[in-house]
């Protein structure tokens, strides 16, 4: 299953990794032979105009195909290898052994024995590492900072080469991986994804428990753990299977002389793909539906239909023609019909081609109200009413140009991902796609196929309909297998199936028109601000700042539009009034929501600060979106309806909170504890029913006549556009002369004890945040801790994870309060409670300062470097270019263009005030107030709560200051 990655904000839970010592007589070494040890291969592959990269495919003689990018913008390389075995492939007696393989396979290998020395290495060169085990592959991967390319290959390489799957780290690493499991014992979603394939074929391999727990992954009669592991991956990891991506800022040749001398240590062991005889589906597994009732407040109902596989078919799109009209959002659509009737809150369609070798599934998902509970026959008969229209009126040239515009747009323009994510992407589609299209595949389409469409139409019909609902009145009866929860499952009868078709044929829907949003001028702007933001209106009360991108050719931009002011701030109905607010907005916005994205564009909207309207893509028609999305707002009306169904929401979001993972719950605590003025969920719940229609539409009268007006402008714009829309909205917002409000945030106080804030979670796990809030102020104490935490990270997950086995995913960050430092230790346990949990950081903390005492200059030079490099690295796109400033921004700062100055104080920044600043904060606990978070799940109800000397205990938010 997906893990973590080690960044300095998120932990890594990649697997226990290697060292650096080496076997003399087995060391990788360059070949020293003229003769080549790989073959180009002669694959044209097609890219976007916007992507200047050069690729090259190779076939080592190992029979490992490696595809080549090399990308001279970049700093760091990365490279990822796919095995095409996942979950699907455990055999029986041993269920989750290929995610145990995962863990296993990096505690060590021949020539880097040493655990966990492999992500230290990538952490502390300026990247990370990740892999997942899917149903059907297992991905690997890394990044690291090009210097260290090499080195980073040859682990990996001597990893699928030599393991050691030492078994005297079998124990520990089968708790982890069932810490892994009951990270997600009681989680809806994942517990919805188990049942989606609990209830094929029972013969058919994906409908078995993939993960793994102590249960499964154990020693049986004529089937040993050890045995099996050792020969799972003796049968299926060869080179002849794997595929291999690889970027870098080097040359294609000498990324072929990299690859070629590192990778072709892995042995080809001219193996074959497993083939899997058994059909995924038979009559049984059709027209059934699936009730589970969830541990949070989820009403959802969702129809899959598995078709026969259009993998190959991508050149024709015929599944995403199709999911396009499903999930489309026009008035009249299968969506609006159904939130007009009170019975949605959305809609989603989605469509995967890859499900397997053989199917391709369609996905409805339809988050229902509390009369659409009572009313989910008609649903169905609106979704059949819907695919009957496009059966007799969607199949044609309108609907296809829409389509192939949207497509050819948007790869004429394609975002230039790079690093690890791209490389990630890249090895997995290598085993489904072919070369030539591995870049264009998702975009490519050649012509319009009517009878393609039209015969993959046949397939969405009641007979072949799976449904699946969670609803707090479900059935049960039968345990989820290795999850929290019952379900029951039945036949659809026939007679059901006759009413939603004839209930259909007397609705009336309408299909999608033409796009009114797709951009017509893709040209650029001359450039001529490009090396800082400039502040082109700086007065009371009103602000426009202004930047080009200095490094992308593209025609697009971005803004941000701030109506500033404490409005939702003033008290808990005020804040309770944004939330909804905010609701209904998105909800009568989703028909624009859903064009402009087809079309390239994006908006959002959220309270911070006041109203924040986000846009972004295609420089053309941006503006004219955020004048009408602003007008709209201004001119709001809504229904006694509207707002029900957003009391609904809200009221489900609230009380859900408790239901989240205890880590997000703890999370979310921190933010309510920091934040000046917060209030209480119940205080917040309470409010909920006092707001009316009236207190509405006052709020968005005041929102409109007493705020100040910020607008950030960024990417392919001139100053003059950006002024003339400036002028547009000032007629549309009376802006008040005042001082820009910004939330406040707590400050340390060093005069008094620990905060103790305690919540409960429904769920099992207990969960730990161990924040020390700073009175430290300024870049250069940020810059310090944020180097610091280079060495904390893979430390404190060595510790806590791989040494102690407490927790599955452990992780430490610094970041700022207001102007202050902050550094946290954070976790989510189902083996310890927080008492132990505390205990075991703080031995940490005081074990980590001699590690750090004995770090050497050198070692410290090296680790800086690669992570200011990250910083300088060229951006991909505007995002990536403009987040320190859109930050900074956000922040309600004077000065936005302060990304150098905070690079310089990295720079600067000395090993010596690293360690002066850990033994002055965390040892001898100076300038610091600790904040405490504790989360304490059902498992550890009967422990005792963490208890610190001198605390201040919060009960309740609402008595903090306001």
């Amino acid at each position: 299953m997906p893990r973590l990655n080690l960044t300095p904000f998120v932990a890594s839970c990649f697997s226990l990794l290697l060292s650096a010592t080496a076997i003399a007589n087995t060391t990788a070494a360059k070949p020293e032979s003229t003769m080549k040890s790989f073959e180009v291969i002669n694959t044209v592959i097609k890219q976007s105009p916007n992507d200047p990269r050069v690729y090259q495919m190779i076939r080592l003689n190992n029979g490992l195909d490696v595809l080549l990018v090399s990308d001279p913008d970049l700093e760091n390389s990365a490279a990822s290898l796919s095995v095409p075995v996942g979950s699907m492939h455990n055999p029986d007696q041993q269920l989750g052994l290929a995610h145990y393989l995962e863990h296993m396979l990096f505690l060590g290998s021949q020539r880097y024995p040493t655990i966990n020395e492999y992500s230290k290495f990538m952490s502390q060169h300026g990247g990370y590492t990740n892999a997942y085990t899917s149903q059907e592959s297992t991905v690997y991967g890394f990044e690291v900072n090009d210097e260290y390319l090499g080195e980073a290959l040859d682990r990996l390489a001597d990893v699928m080469r030599a393991p050691l799957l030492d078994e005297k780290y079998a124990e520990k690493e089968r708790h982890t991986v069932n810490a892994e499991n009951n990270t997600y014992f009681d989680n809806d979603m994942r517990k919805l994804y188990a049942l989606q394939r609990y209830t094929l074929n029972p013969d058919y391999p994906m409908a078995r428990f993939s993960t793994g727990d102590l249960t499964t992954l154990i020693d049986k009669p004529g089937s040993k753990l050890q045995d099996e592991l050792e020969r799972f991956f003796d049968s299926y990891y060869s080179a002849n299977l794997m595929k291999v991506a690889l970027t870098s800022p080097r040359s294609i040749a000498d990324l072929e002389q990299m690859a070629s001398s590192y990778l072709s240590q892995i042995p080809n062991k001219n193996v074959q793909k497993p083939i899997i005889l058994a059909p995924m589906l038979t009559e049984k597994e059709l027209a059934i539906k699936v009730e589970m009732k969830p541990t949070a407040d989820i009403k959802l109902l969702q129809v899959n239909f598995l078709v026969p596989s259009v993998k190959d078919e991508y050149m024709y799109q015929p599944g995403g023609y199709i999911s396009r009209l499903l999930g489309s959002e026009n008035q009249g659509g299968l969506s609006d019909y159904l939130k007009k009737a009170g019975l949605v809150e959305s809609v989603m369609a989605g469509f995967y081609a890859p499900y397997s070798d053989n199917y391709s599934q369609f996905t409805i998902q339809f988050k229902l109200t509390n009369s659409g509970l009572k009313a989910q026959d008609t649903i169905m008969a609106g979704l059949f009413a819907f695919i009957e229209l496009i059966k007799k009126q969607g199949i044609n040239e309108l609907q296809f140009n829409e389509q192939k515009k949207s497509l050819e747009t948007s790869f004429e323009f394609l975002t230039k991902n790079a690093g690890f994510n791209y490389v990630m992407g890249l090895s997995a589609n290598m085993q489904n796609y072919p070369n030539q299209d591995l870049l264009f595949f998702p975009y490519r389409l050649d012509g319009f196929n009517e009878k393609f469409i039209a015969q993959l139409l046949t397939y969405l019909t009641p007979k072949n309909s799976r449904l699946f609902e969670l609803t707090p009145d479900a059935k049960g009866g039968t345990e989820i297998p290795h999850y929290q929860g019952e379900y029951a499952s039945h036949a659809i009868s026939e007679q059901t199936q006759q009413a939603w078709l004839t209930q259909a044929a007397g609705i009336k829907l309408l299909l999608p028109s033409v796009n009114e949003w797709t951009p017509e001028n893709l040209s650029l702007i001359k450039k001529q601000q490009t090396e800082k933001a400039v502040q082109i209106v700086n007065q009371l009360g009103h602000s426009v700042w202004f930047q080009q991108s200095s490094y992308l050719d593209e025609p697009k931009a971005s803004f941000k539009l701030q109506l500033n002011s404490n409005i939702s701030d003033q008290n808990a109905a005020s804040r309770v009034t944004m939330s909804l607010l905010l609701t209904m907005l998105n909800k009568q916005f989703a028909e624009l929501t859903f064009v402009t994205q087809e079309a390239g564009l994006g908006f959002s909207l959220s309270s911070s600060n006041g109203l924040l309207i986000r846009t972004s893509g295609y420089s053309d028609k941006q503006d004219k979106l955020l004048l009408n999305i602003l007008t709209e707002i201004k001119n709001a009306r809504f229904s006694e309806q509207s707002l029900t169904l957003a009391k609904q929401e809200l009221d489900r979001r609230l009380n859900n909170k408790s239901k989240i993972k205890a880590m997000d719950l703890a999370m979310d605590g921190f933010r309510q504890v920091v934040r000046i003025p917060a209030w209480s969920d119940a205080t917040l719940l309470a409010q909920i029913d006092k707001v009316s229609l009236k207190d509405l539409d006052l709020f968005v009268k005041k929102l409109f006549e007493k705020s100040s007006l910020r607008l950030l402008a960024l990417g392919n714009l001139s100053q003059q556009k950006v002024l003339a829309l400036d002028a547009e909205l000032a007629k549309i917002v009376a802006i008040e002369a005042k001082p820009f409000y910004a939330i406040a945030r707590l400050h340390a106080n060093l005069k008094q004890g620990p905060l103790n804030y305690q919540l409960s979670s429904t769920l099992q796990d207990d969960a730990l945040a161990s924040i020390y809030l700073t009175d430290l102020q300024g870049d250069k104490p940020l810059a310090i801790a944020e180097l610091l935490n280079k060495f904390l990270a893979p430390a404190f997950y060595d510790q806590i994870r791989t040494q102690e086995q407490l927790t599955y995913s452990p992780f430490t960050a610094s970041f700022p309060v207001n102007d202050s430092v902050a550094f946290g230790l954070f976790t989510q346990s189902p083996a310890a409670d927080n008492g132990l949990l505390y205990d075991r950081f703080a031995v940490f903390i005081e074990n980590f300062s001699q590690l750090l005492n004995t770090t050497t200059a050198e070692k410290f030079s090296a680790i800086k470097d690669a992570h200011i490099a990250n910083y300088l690295a060229k951006p991909t796109s505007l995002a990536k270019e403009f987040s320190y400033l859109s930050n900074e921004w956000l922040n309600v700062r004077k000065e936005i263009n302060n990304k150098q100055a905070y690079i310089q104080c990295l720079r600067e920044t000395s090993l010596q005030e690293i360690q002066t600043f850990y033994q002055q904060i965390f040892i001898e606990g100076k300038n610091r107030q600790e904040i405490i978070i504790q989360v304490q799940g059902e498992k550890f109800i009967t422990s005792p709560r963490l208890t610190l000397e001198g605390e201040v205990k919060i009960m309740d938010v609402d008595l903090l200051p306001k």
